[in-house]
């Protein structure tokens, strides 16, 4: 008895001399609800994906998932609370391509988005595409510049906010073709869409899962798909480099981010999951569907794009001159 206690103790003091990484890798995942933080408004991109992952596994795995949007600063009040929660698999984020911007666009970020994050998988590639408020007498990219150009200031292109990809697209397509149109930054890409239906703002460049209702039942008009192909769903539709706009490429992707220290046991447990449900037939269907080209790659390689898309745009941005606060 006496020695069956002191084996008792002894295992609750090994215990209590763990770190907490390590007490949080001997635990099962998910132990308990899993929060998706989505750093946007709902409707877009990341919004989307994080849905579709919340979903299949709740059925999947028997445990809740619920996304939380927590918009804001262009991603970065949501995404610093992924960087800043604890490491235990129960705190994720999805981000959008906006997120290799950020460091180009604000000295001051709160975290490093590399090496503060463990990326889990890069659910899906996305093709961004150019479209415009159809009251606009456009229908070609070529129409468009010629119709801002006889306007110069008059015309509007909407972004899902300050330092997104959809503001870096529209200052890259406004510098390549010589026109000059006013910037509007929304919350959101779903926050921007009732103006740019309406006619209060005129251009944008949306992920084609975030406008491909619109533009099918009219509300929205299709000019060129962003590259650097033709999109699927449009094959018709010329990309913006086929216009005459030589090497502008705009597409996103989304990807699963986890705060860093989090065990290596836990990502490969997320990443196998994860991959597993985004290769089901239902949710290959469906992202296709929507634009999307399903990826769910290995942790190292969505780590591996992630640094070199952060590499490509900030140089990018420092051409452009683009500086947030």
């Amino acid at each position: 008895m006496i020695q069956a206690t002191r084996r008792n103790l002894l295992r609750g003091g090994l215990a209590a001399a763990l770190p907490l990484p390590a007490l949080a890798q001997a635990e099962p995942w998910p132990s308990r609800p899993v929060r998706i933080v989505v750093p946007y408004a709902p409707g877009g991109q990341g919004d989307i994906t994080g849905r579709l992952l919340a979903d299949q596994l709740t059925q999947r795995l028997g445990k809740s998932f619920f996304v939380e949007n927590r918009a804001g600063a262009n991603g970065v009040i949501g995404t610093d609370i992924v960087a800043k929660a604890r490491p235990d698999g129960l705190t994720i984020g999805v981000v959008v391509a906006s997120h290799v911007l950020q460091r180009a666009l604000m000295p001051n970020l709160p975290y490093d988005p590399v090496a503060d994050f463990v990326p889990v998988t890069m659910p899906a590639r996305t093709q961004m595409v150019m479209v415009c408020t159809p009251g606009l007498p456009v229908r070609s990219v070529a129409e468009f510049v010629a119709h801002a150009k006889a306007r110069p200031g008059q015309l509007a292109y909407k972004s899902a906010g300050a330092g997104s990809n959809s503001h870096l697209f529209g200052a890259w397509f406004c510098e390549a073709t010589g026109i000059e149109m006013t910037h509007v930054p929304y919350r959101g890409s779903g926050d921007s869409m009732n103006h740019l239906v309406s006619g209060l703002v005129h251009l944008g460049f949306d992920t084609l899962p975030a406008v491909q209702d619109l533009i099918v039942n009219g509300q929205l008009r299709l000019l060129a798909a962003g590259g650097p192909d033709r999109s699927p769903q449009f094959p018709d539709v010329p990309t913006v480099a086929e216009a005459g706009v030589a090497g502008f490429a705009a597409n996103s992707w989304s990807m699963v981010l986890a705060p860093k220290d989090t065990p290596a046991a836990i990502i490969d447990r997320m990443n196998a999951e994860m991959v597993a449900v985004l290769r089901l037939p239902a949710l290959v269907e469906r992202f296709t569907r929507m634009g999307a080209v399903p990826m769910a790659n290995s942790p190292a390689e969505a780590l591996a794009l992630l640094r070199a898309e952060e590499a490509q745009y900030a140089a990018l941005i420092a051409r452009l001159g683009i500086v947030l606060g």
